[in-house]
């Protein structure tokens, strides 16, 4: 007899892409068990997904960054520039946290970068520096009286250091001096730190309890106050620099780092430094994610994701956004063309991303968050990195780092 080959029957495009959830044997129309080396548009149609080719070498490289400034990757304790087009690489710092992973954001022209117990800055120009300059807090001049215009009396003396860029760090303590008579005071053991040019000499009025400027003057480890001269009152006592962390970012003209369920606050447009008495907000779990929208930021955590509402510390509002967590590191920032009108109907803003147990989250200006794939996809891993990229028009999320879990399966048994 000849041969009659079975009708053909054309199966519908995955127009909803992957599917773990639904039972192998009735996945929902539009979906697919699986979808490997390919790339799925928004129409259903499918393509191979494009392949890669070799940059530049760098053993245990992880925490890739790109800004229209640099390539930035991390290696052992190490940042790396990476220049693609002529495959080359150059260490820019030293001192990263072994094996832990990097984060970046932008905040006044400057990339910020941190790792736990880590925190720096790279300018425009190439320069490297610490946020903050140095922890002077703590420390005290040591005083001893000279001959002088001082007024006797009992005076309070403090110092800051001030970098090449002209930042300056938080006050040292307070150290106090009676003068008997009229005199002079002479500070020694005066601390320095890397990249530091000049330093602040503050002194309060005789009988006083506020530091005023006396003088800038370039560094040196030691100084005098000959002169009752005064000028601005000082701005930066009780600050200190801000720590390194897991996470930085950067909201409404202050720095955000968080570091355990530590979540540390910069100054006002003084993103190097944080008040010891007000420059913090403590969760109840370590914080694994976190991204700011226009309405506020999002906070992830391992089993929810809050939302601190508003412009800043003294005027958040913490609601709880999601129920599910958010795995660590995998938070990021969109234009809301990467997503559909329904997941992102203010088109014109920035959302938050984060990668959840099922799937993409996605966090909007206002404060709610939206699980495009939780009836579909089921997520398993410690951390992942999230990028948004476009390729031959198609605008995709990729995380790298957790894998896709299983739900249910169709066995014979």
């Amino acid at each position: 007899m000849p041969r009659t080959d079975p009708p053909r029957k054309d199966l519908p495009l995955p127009l909803l892409g992957a599917d773990v959830v639904g039972q192998e044997g009735s996945l929902p129309e539009g979906t697919v068990r699986r979808a490997h080396n390919v790339v799925i548009d928004s129409t259903g149609g499918f393509a191979r997904r494009p392949g890669h080719s070799l940059a530049i070498a760098l053993e245990n490289a992880h925490s890739l960054y790109r800004n229209p400034d640099w390539v930035l990757v991390a290696a052992g304790t190490k940042l790396y520039t990476l220049n693609l087009g002529q495959a080359s690489k150059e260490v820019i710092f030293e001192g990263l946290t072994l094996e832990a992973p990097v984060s970046y954001c932008e905040a006044a022209n400057d990339t910020y970068f941190c790792s736990p117990g880590v925190l720096g800055k790279i300018t425009r120009s190439g320069l490297v520096r610490r946020p903050g300059v140095a922890q002077l807090l703590g420390l005290k001049p040591t005083l001893t009286a000279t001959v002088g215009a001082l007024s006797a009396g009992r005076y309070g003396v403090a110092y800051s250091l001030i970098n090449d860029l002209g930042e300056e760090s938080g006050l040292s303590s307070i150290e106090w001096i009676d003068l008997p008579t009229s005199g002079g005071i002479l500070l020694s053991v005066l601390q320095t730190a890397s990249n530091v040019s000049r330093m602040g000499i503050y002194m309060t009025t005789p009988g006083g309890s506020e530091l005023y400027l006396h003088s800038n003057r370039v560094h040196a480890g030691t100084a005098s106050i000959l002169e009752p001269t005064l000028s601005r009152q000082a701005t930066k006592q009780y600050l200190e620099p801000m720590p390194g962390g897991s996470i930085v970012r950067f909201f409404h003209g202050r720095l955000y780092v968080a570091d355990g369920p530590w979540l540390w606050v910069s100054e006002p447009f003084d993103y190097g430094l944080t008040s010891v008495k007000s420059g913090y907000m403590i969760f109840d779990r370590a914080i694994t994610m976190l991204e700011p929208v226009e309405g506020g930021i999002f906070v992830g955590m391992a089993d929810r994701v809050m939302f601190l509402q508003g412009d800043g510390p003294g005027g958040f509002r913490n609601t709880t956004a999601a129920t599910r967590g958010a795995i660590p590191y995998s938070g990021a920032t969109a234009p809301a063309d990467y997503f559909s009108d329904l997941v992102a109907p203010d088109r014109g803003k920035p959302c938050a991303a984060w990668l959840s147990e099922v799937g993409l989250a996605v966090g909007r200006p206002d404060g709610s968050v939206s699980f495009p794939q939780a009836q579909r996809v089921r997520v398993i891993g410690e951390r992942a990195r999230a990028a948004f990229v476009e390729h031959d028009g198609i605008k995709q999320a990729v995380f790298c780092g957790a894998t896709m879990g299983t739900g249910a399966i169709d066995q014979t048994i």
